[in-house]
């Protein structure tokens, strides 16, 4: 096994390389096509038709973005967490995709990256849906984990033979400091899935937007301590700037 890290649109793209094929361990930016096409035809010297499996954590656009595109074009399979509902589900699902792909250009205007094509669909059509412990097909080594709570579908993926674990955006960094991501809708989940860190003590662990590192369990207990307890998405704070503005408002007026 060999662990490829390429440079992704807004994101750390971890590419699992084996004799057999190679695993994916997100879907990336839809943006990120070229990169991953060039880096298995100049670096890897390996068709494309190589990549076996790419695993989806959560439907973002730098998660999900490129998945069905690279099936396409692979013939690989997608695999996910179980669902029962698509996280952009309804008419407030279609408006929770539209920000989160505005998020996505902002974050690479500020990482100074060329604004690029990011649109993917919303639904995530996966091939396999595979449960909590269970093995990634092809690559039994890749053990499923859920850690909801960024969204609630989120998974991550372990494997303790070599004693490393993607997490995707269940860690990130603000000012130098290890923090919850942006969004948390479910924050008792959340705590819930960073407490499953504890068990890897001694792994690396892999991040989407964090260099690779190895996380004590004082450093989890404080990103537990520090974690928020009330949702914190884009719902949560246009309804707070409403209240503020609100009350300026009733305060001007007085």
């Amino acid at each position: 096994m060999h662990i490829h890290q390429l440079r992704g649109y807004i994101q750390n793209i971890f590419l699992i390389e084996y004799p057999h094929g190679c695993l994916l361990l997100d879907g990336a930016c839809k943006a990120d096509f070229t990169v991953i096409a060039d880096y298995f035809k100049h670096t890897l010297q390996r068709p494309l038709s190589d990549l076996k499996v790419v695993l989806v954590t959560h439907m973002h656009p730098d998660h999900a973005g490129c998945a069905h595109y690279l099936r396409k074009k692979s013939g690989c399979q997608i695999i996910s967490g179980v669902f029962n509902k698509q996280w952009y589900a309804g008419i407030g699902g279609k408006v929770s995709h539209l920000t989160d792909i505005f998020l996505a250009h902002w974050v690479a205007s500020k990482l100074g990256r060329k604004r690029s094509f990011i649109w993917y669909p919303p639904n995530l059509h996966p091939d396999l849906m595979l449960a909590d412990g269970e093995a990634v097909p092809g690559f039994s080594d890749w053990q499923v984990l859920y850690t909801p709570g960024h969204t609630s579908m989120d998974i991550s993926v372990v494997n303790h033979e070599h004693k490393c674990c993607y997490v995707a955006d269940l860690v990130v960094k603000v000012r130098g400091q290890l923090q919850s991501p942006y969004p948390v809708n479910h924050p008792k989940d959340y705590k819930a899935s960073l407490k499953r860190l504890n068990d890897l003590n001694g792994y690396t662990i892999m991040m989407a937007h964090v260099p690779s590192q190895q996380i004590s369990k004082d450093e989890i207990t404080e990103l537990v301590s520090r974690a928020p307890n009330k949702p914190q998405n884009v719902q949560q704070t246009i309804f707070h700037l409403a209240r503020r503005l609100a009350r300026f408002k009733s305060q001007s007026e007085a």
